[in-house]
């Protein structure tokens, strides 16, 4: 099953040359704002003509150097500076590389990865940014920085053109080590018009984002795509929100903001963190465009926001749930055809084979998926992983994705790149189709909308049988109030190599309820809703402190990292359950594997 829409050409060739463009247009008037709470204490403006002539001195100052085409670090924490300096890179020709400067564990990645010569970092900040990377091997050998003094008429205009390399965006690493997507200028500008056709957005209305700027969505979603159409955009610091997620809302209410884009998680952390005095104080009759992304997408999430916030003006068809991935530079979909989400209710044991069946909603084996919007400037396929062939309209597959989005390829990964990029469709009686970007994630179309059901290396196969962990966490989640919503990981494991895949839940629970909190009987509750509600037993039940598990830069649990902790006993325990199996001792899993091991090596297999 496919899915093809129309492609419309971009307003620019570059980006260099698009802001070029919107400084000309719209000159003094404010292309972003920043405060680091969200508040106007600090606040701090720059215009688009202003970030056209910061962009060209930072230029400049980095045409010093031959870095046409070279990578450069952009080692600058949120907020302004973080945005001249990317445009700076891009003016010089180079290929701007974001990170966050104070997230050690992906500069350890990301650093030796893109083993750039250059980095840009505000002047503030350098001793502690030089100091997060120094010793990292491949960490620059020259630092140039955003307050630069260079005169920005000395600026060259780089000979770069559509199909320049513009970024190396790295993915979240939500299932593996993060990997550098290379992001041609054209990729991002179409990407760009995707989005502004999603909601049809023009240069009156407003922008609101707290959403990390190293991220895709807070980068291309939050600021490119907003200079792309010329608006005003207010940013906050991701911290604030995290600290108090209402900030958020209250900038919203205060700029009158028209589009904001956060995970869902966000939009549930308001919801449970607010007072109804708190949000009977806000106007967010304003925000029509809520995007809801970069993670799974609740349908119980959008109604109690939407339930939540009405006496504040907001309305559920502002809600806006898109589906998106870095090496698609950002958005593949978004905005409902109908006007308002689909929600579709489906039979868990049919989508144990793969098929759509619909139920209703109040049935037990009912798994609810909301639909992430129509294709954009992107042909779509739902496709049979192993076969590749299409897959029929009441089947679930591989989303492959087509279209002038989809990025030049991973950095530096010649045989990754093939096989995930140059995917060919096979089908009988017809020529191979493509090139097609595998994403990875599983889904159906449904009336020109995509519905995404999971990952493909995060599926539970158990006896032959498929599980989505997050359908899994979701149930977990609503079994207690102790338990933190959205923080949990499902995923399977065996207990000794080559053994029977068996179910391990890991959970977070509120730090401050755990001294009056009987954790035998959540956990009790926890095995008898997976039991219940999915078909399967639980092997092993981990509650864990708030805040400990793995997350991406966007605030994703990682699933793969927490199930290496669970293994490594590493986890942040604060009660637990596992069968008898699961409470083998170190030395019986050792024993245990060693006869495996040399059951393999005389060329026997179990099974």
């Amino acid at each position: 099953m496919d899915f093809t829409p129309t492609v419309t050409k971009p307003t620019a060739a570059t980006l260099v040359e698009m802001l070029q463009r919107q400084a000309e247009r719209f000159g003094d008037k404010v292309a972003f704002s920043f405060s680091y709470n969200g508040d106007d204490e600090g606040r701090s403006e720059l215009s688009f003509r202003e970030l056209d002539r910061r962009a060209r001195a930072i230029a400049a100052n980095l045409q010093r150097y031959d870095v046409v085409g070279q990578r450069v670090l952009v080692l600058v924490r949120p907020g302004l500076d973080f945005i001249a300096g990317f445009f700076g890179c891009l003016y010089a020709g180079a290929v701007a590389v974001p990170v966050h400067q104070k997230l050690a564990p992906r500069l350890q990645v990301v650093v030796p990865d893109a083993a750039a010569k250059f980095a840009l970092t505000a002047r503030e900040t350098q001793q502690a940014t030089r100091d997060a990377v120094a010793g990292i091997p491949g960490a620059p050998e020259h630092w140039f920085f955003t307050d630069a003094g260079a005169d920005p008429e000395d600026w060259v205009a780089p000979d770069i053109d559509i199909n320049s390399p513009a970024a190396i965006q790295y993915t979240s690493g939500s299932t593996r080590l993060p990997k550098g997507v290379l992001l041609s200028h054209g990729n991002i500008l179409h990407n760009c018009d995707a989005i502004r056709q999603s909601w049809n957005g023009d240069e009156n209305a407003k922008g609101v984002f707290w959403l990390p700027p190293h991220h895709d969505l807070g980068l291309i979603g939050g600021i490119l795509s907003m200079v792309y159409i010329g608006a005003s955009t207010a940013l906050m610091s991701p911290t604030a929100f995290i600290k108090r997620p209402m900030r958020w809302l209250e900038l919203v209410s205060a700029h009158r903001g028209v589009i904001t884009a956060a995970p869902n998680f966000a939009y549930d952390r308001c919801v449970e963190t607010s007072t109804p005095e708190e949000r009977a104080a806000l106007d967010l009759s304003c925000m029509t465009v809520a995007m809801n992304g970069a993670e799974s997408v609740r349908a119980t999430s959008l109604a109690a926001f939407a339930d939540a916030f009405a006496p504040a003006g907001f309305q559920l068809s502002s809600c806006y749930p898109v589906y998106g991935l870095a090496e698609a530079t950002l958005c593949v979909a978004s905005g409902s055809p109908a006007g308002v989400p689909g929600v579709r209710y489906l039979d868990r044991v049919a989508l144990e084979q793969d098929r759509v069946v619909d139920v209703s909603p109040d049935d037990p084996a009912a798994a609810t998926f909301v639909g992430c919007g129509q294709p954009r400037q992107t042909d779509i396929a739902i496709v049979d992983p192993v076969t590749r062939q299409p897959c029929g309209p009441d089947e679930v597959g591989e989303i492959w994705v087509s279209g002038p989005n989809v990025a030049l390829g991973y950095w530096n990964r010649p045989e990754e790149t093939a096989a995930v990029f140059g995917a060919a469709l096979a089908e009988p009686g017809n020529p191979a189709r493509g090139p097609f970007l595998r994403t990875g994630d599983l889904g159906f179309l449904c009336a020109g909308e995509i519905f995404t059901t999971g990952r493909c290396k995060d599926l539970i196969v158990i006896d032959g049988h498929n599980y989505y962990p997050n359908d899994i966490e979701f149930t977990v989640q609503q079994c207690d109030p102790v338990l933190v919503s959205g923080r949990g990981a499902a995923f399977a494991t065996d207990a000794v190599p080559g053994g029977i895949e068996k179910l391990v839940v890991v959970h977070e629970v509120d730090s401050t309820r755990i001294a009056e909190t009987d954790f035998d009987t959540v956990i009790g509750k926890i095995r008898t809703a997976v039991a219940t509600h999915h078909g399967v037993a639980a092997d092993a039940v981990v509650l864990v402190h708030h805040v400990s598990l793995p997350t991406t830069s966007s605030g994703k649990i990682q699933r793969g990292q927490s199930r290496q902790n669970f293994l490594d006993g590493t986890l942040a325990v604060v009660a637990q359950w596992r069968t008898p199996t699961e409470e083998m001792s170190l030395e019986q899993l050792e024993a245990a594997a060693k006869i495996v091991s040399t059951l393999e090596t005389w060329g026997v297999r179990q099974g």
